[in-house]
């Protein structure tokens, strides 16, 4: 025995509707509330890579540690060799 099918009015769908309520609905339900959506947004646009700036090598980043080490030792040993 099928179930009786209920008539239904699109003043039903008067708020926003459940994805989870679309679901388990029946499909007549279904059927209109998805006639209800909205259409879906066109296709996304192609958006250009942005361009990276150029990242520091090998050569440059030693040079950036060595300058580091020798401003926080330079004064260390500027102090210890005046102590003694």
């Amino acid at each position: 025995m099928r179930p009786v099918n209920a008539a239904v009015t699109p003043d039903l769908f008067i708020g926003p509707l459940s994805p989870e309520l679309v679901l388990v609905s029946p499909p007549e339900v279904r059927h209109l509330a998805r006639g209800l959506l909205t259409p879906p947004p066109p296709a996304a646009r192609c958006v250009l890579p942005v361009a990276l700036e150029p990242q520091l090598g090998s050569v440059e980043l030693a040079a950036v540690w060595i300058f580091c080490l020798a401003m926080t030792i330079g004064p260390m040993l500027f102090m210890l060799l005046a102590s003694s």
